[in-house]
């Protein structure tokens, strides 16, 4: 029945719709490279979007590693996922992921990565990649684990790996241990990996730093032969063992038991250890994001259409003032010569005036990582 709103006759109407549910926003989009089964339709290092766990089976075979990978980050909830296969029916070696590579590196809309391998040379090789994208300017992280049963000097020595180029170990994230899916399956640190890249791709605010977040679909981490969590707090020979600090010191991210139950993150940092300045993954958001941000400024106001005039370097200069003063809860104003404080925003011309200069400053805001109770009490004596 049409619904007429100047009906006079009192009666209930039925106005009721049935609309689709979209995804849950995903902010940074998640792109994953590995091997497909020879009854996948997808050809190689062709790039496929997928929303749907049944087009990865089509796509990639329902026993590939790269679909139970796609499949994994969608019941997450981070759809879509970008996928490509560097290879039909065995492991790819890294020459063939290189080559893969390259696409996942140029294209714009991607920002986490991720690939099947547990293998060092791999994962350094994936390190490397996301340095590559930066110099596109296109600012990807990578996101990698380590088969179950890794101790954790091996997984420190893995972030050691990773860190054989620096800009590569200050674009990536060593997690660990293996934890286990909704169903109490045991899985190896690649979906570990997997589940920490779809929590921070569905996090709209990098000043969240995500420390203490629980991982959705996950049941537990993985355990020791006498059932206890692989990685704990506890006190050997009178002193205080955190296996969770050993390896952020090392440069790993490890997971920890949740504190309603579940898995939770404990802190994800980089896996580059050479000083602090990298000690927390929203340190490299929020570097990435503020230049995204001002790109994107600067395509939409058709900045590249306008003469080098002054008036259009301060047009472009102030809106860019006003893009970084909503980003407080990220990016702290410094103290400006004038006596106030700001991101002493500039626009300048280069000397043959065919370029325009936008330089800014502001301090990274850092998160909490600990809180100290320290009550004084008194009594009567």
């Amino acid at each position: 029945m049409a619904i007429v709103s100047t009906q006079l006759f009192p009666e209930v109407i039925d106005g009721s719709t049935l609309n689709e549910r979209g995804t849950q926003a995903i902010y940074l989009p998640i792109g994953v490279e590995g091997q497909k089964d020879a009854g996948g339709t997808s050809a190689i290092n062709v790039l496929q979007k997928i929303t749907r766990p049944a087009d990865a089976d089509t796509l990639f075979g329902p026993a590939s590693s790269l679909a139970a990978i796609v499949k994994f980050l969608l019941d997450q909830g981070a759809a879509p996922v970008y996928a490509i296969a560097s290879k039909s029916g065995s492991a790819p070696t890294l020459v063939e992921r290189q080559a893969t590579w390259q696409t996942l590196e140029a294209d714009r809309r991607i920002r986490i990565r991720l690939c099947d391998s547990t293998v060092d040379a791999d994962l350094a090789g994936l390190a490397v990649s996301c340095k590559n994208a930066n110099l596109l300017n296109n600012k990807q992280v990578a996101f990698v684990g380590k088969p179950a049963a890794t101790t954790k000097a091996t997984l420190i020595a893995t972030s050691t790996a990773v860190n054989a180029d620096v800009d590569g170990g200050k674009r990536t994230v060593v997690v660990a241990p293996a934890v286990y899916d909704a169903n109490g399956v045991l899985r190896s640190g690649i979906y570990a990996a997997a589940a920490v890249a779809a929590r921070v791709a569905l996090n709209n605010d990098p000043a969240d730093d995500l420390d203490t977040a629980t991982l959705p679909n996950l049941t537990g981490m993985e355990k020791d032969a006498s059932g206890n969590d692989l990685f704990r707090i506890l006190v050997v020979a009178g002193v205080v063992v955190n296996d969770f600090e050993d390896l952020l010191i090392g440069g790993v991210s490890p997971l920890m038991p949740g504190l309603t139950g579940g898995v939770a993150i404990s802190h994800l940092r980089m896996s580059y250890k050479t000083d602090s300045s990298f000690d927390a993954l929203m340190t490299r958001l929020i570097m990435d994001q503020s230049f995204v941000l001002v790109r994107e400024y600067a395509y939409k106001f058709n900045q590249l259409r306008k003469g080098n005039t002054e008036a259009s370097r301060e047009q472009l200069r102030s809106g860019i003032d006003a893009l970084l003063g909503t980003l407080g809860d990220w990016i702290k104003k410094v103290d400006l010569g004038d006596g106030t404080s700001g991101y002493d925003v500039q626009v300048s011309a280069s000397l043959d005036e065919r370029q325009q200069i936008i330089s800014y400053r502001g301090e990274i805001v850092r998160g909490v990582q600990t809180i100290v109770v320290a009550p004084s009490f008194t009594i009567a004596a």
